[in-house]
C-alpha cells in the first residue's frame, strides 16, 4: 500500500527579508525576537490541513505511518515509523534528540569544571566515576523513558497485519 507522504514545510525567521528603517542604512528582521524560533509543520497531502508541528527538525516519531485526515477522511504516510524500520542513525537521534545532547553535553562540562577546581589528591578515580554517573543521570533517565516507547513499538511491528508488507520493504530486518 503506497501511500502519499505528508507534505512538510519549514517554518524559518532568518528566511524573512530585512526591513529598512526609514531615514537609516540599517536593516532589522521583523520579529528579531522570534529569529531563533523554528518549526516544522506537516500537512494531509491531498487537503493540505496541518495536522502536526514539530520544534526540533527531523524529528524522530514511532507509530504506524498510516494517518486518516479528520477534513477529508484520506488516507496517507504521515512520516513515523515503528522501530524496526527505523536506521541506525534515526535510532540515535530517537534516544538522544538535539537538546537533549546539548543538555548532556553541558552536564559533562560541569563534572569536568568540577574536577578542575578540586584537587588532584582529593578526589580518586571511584570519585570522579560516581561524580560523572551523577552528573548524567538525567541523561540516563530520559534514556529510560525513551526506552519505554520503543518496546510496545516493536511489538506493534511484529503484530501489526501490515506489516508483512513494510517488513518486505525494509528488507526483513529488526
Amino acid at each position: 500500500m503506497n501511500l502519499l507522504e505528508a507534505i512538510r514545510i519549514d517554518h524559518d525567521r532568518f528566511s524573512l527579508p530585512p526591513v529598512e528603517v526609514p531615514g537609516t542604512s540599517t536593516r532589522l528582521w521583523p520579529l528579531f525576537f522570534l529569529a531563533f524560533f523554528r518549526w516544522t509543520s506537516y500537512a494531509c497531502p491531498h487537503c493540505e490541513r496541518v495536522f502536526r508541528r514539530d520544534y526540533w527538525p527531523h524529528n524522530v516519531r514511532l507509530g504506524n505511518p498510516e494517518r486518516i485526515c479528520r477534513k477529508c477522511g484520506k488516507p496517507f504516510d504521515d512520516g513515523s515509523r515503528e522501530w524496526p524500520e527505523l536506521g541506525l542513525a534515526k535510532k540515535i537521534r530517537f534516544f538522544l534528540p538535539p537538546g537533549i545532547l546539548a543538555f548532556g553535553g553541558s552536564l559533562i562540562f560541569c563534572a569536568i569544571f568540577f574536577f578542575l577546581l578540586t584537587q588532584k589528591d582529593m578526589i580518586n578515580w571511584q570519585d570522579r566515576a560516581i561524580v560523572v554517573c551523577i552528573f548524567l543521570s538525567p541523561i540516563l533517565a530520559w534514556c529510560l523513558v525513551r526506552l519505554l516507547w520503543v518496546l510496545p513499538s516493536k511489538d506493534r511491528f511484529e503484530n501489526d497485519p501490515y506489516a508483512l508488507q513494510r517488513k518486505l520493504e525494509t528488507g526483513g530486518s529488526h
